[in-house]
């Protein structure tokens, strides 16, 4: 199934459920993102720097964002995260999100994975759910942090709740292979409709092969390709590789080589592990003027950033 579809502050806040209020969450996120549209002068920005080192936590975050972002002063990502970790010391829950994740990618700060577990931790404290997506995707996978599958989903299962649709997608492969939780193919089938009904590509992949195959449902082509087009769309290296499954195998569709060599190409340059393997198995079978046209289709959607490039 897998190859179609593709220090801790951890130990109260997962066992005991969430109690953090979300809509602050969202309106921090808003105000982070009003800091670094405004317009300032260079007095502005004086005044914000005096402001920022006396401890002016809303200043902290406006220098962070505009560092981060260019916004009136030169990009600088060390300048972006000194500020931005001096907002989130003061308990600014989005800047300590930030702060997490240009730890995680090494952005402004070397890399450090296990800083980056901290730092999620302490903004999913405040109920913010990505911050929760990502700590229980480090508890789940043992990123800066021991594995601890049952936690994991315990977090999942909270930012799933709270609509955010990669942890939706996160608690249906759980259920679905009975990591962290008792397997249950009937509520992991519910998740992934709900987290593919608010647009998660992963889950509209994952749900369309079981569409096609009726995986642990009333088999459904239309359906099933209609999702994974829809994730293929989105650029998603998994659901390229599928259509060229389906287009190899004639899964749903009149079955054609070309198509084929096209989504396993766009596939491979995609970072798809095996779609190159699958792309010089069928040209083996292809004539030379069809390689050449599959060629020129996969250089079409090269030209659009491989987003809604073929129309279906």
């Amino acid at each position: 199934m897998k190859t179609f579809r593709n220090f801790l502050i951890v130990s109260t806040f997962f066992l005991c459920g969430w109690v953090g209020n979300p809509s602050y969450a969202i309106a921090q996120e808003l105000e982070f993102k009003k800091d670094s549209a405004t317009a300032v002068t260079v007095t502005d920005i004086e005044t914000l720097e005096k402001q920022a080192y006396s401890g002016n936590v809303q200043s902290q975050l406006r220098l962070g964002a505009m560092y981060r972002d260019g916004t009136a002063v030169s990009r600088n990502t060390q300048r972006a995260f000194y500020w931005l970790s001096q907002a989130a010391k003061n308990g600014h829950v989005l800047a300590q999100l930030r702060v997490a994740k240009m730890f995680q990618e090494g952005v402004g700060v070397e890399q450090n994975h296990r800083s980056a577990f901290e730092w999620f931790s302490r903004s999913a404290q405040s109920g913010q759910v990505d911050a929760l997506t990502q700590v229980g995707k480090m508890l789940r996978h043992g990123i800066g942090t021991p594995t601890n599958l049952v936690r994991a989903f315990e977090v999942f299962l909270v930012a799933a709740k709270k609509g955010q649709t990669e942890a939706q997608n996160n608690v249906a492969d759980m259920l679905w292979e009975g990591l962290g939780t008792s397997q249950n193919k009937a509520q992991a089938l519910r998740w992934y409709e709900m987290s593919a009904n608010r647009g998660n590509i992963d889950a509209k992949n994952t749900l369309g092969i079981f569409y096609l195959q009726g995986e642990n449902m009333a088999k459904n082509t239309e359906r099933g390709l209609e999702l994974i087009i829809q994730a293929a769309s989105e650029a998603h290296p998994a659901a390229f590789h599928n259509l060229g499954l389906i287009y190899e195998l004639g899964l749903g569709v009149p079955a054609n080589n070309v198509y084929a060599y096209l989504w396993f190409a766009v596939a491979d340059e995609n970072g798809h592990e095996n779609a190159a393997r699958f792309k010089e198995g069928v040209a083996f079978s292809m004539s030379a003027n069809a390689i050449k046209k599959a060629q020129g289709l996969v250089a079409v959607c090269r030209a659009k950033a491989y987003k809604k490039c073929i129309s279906f």
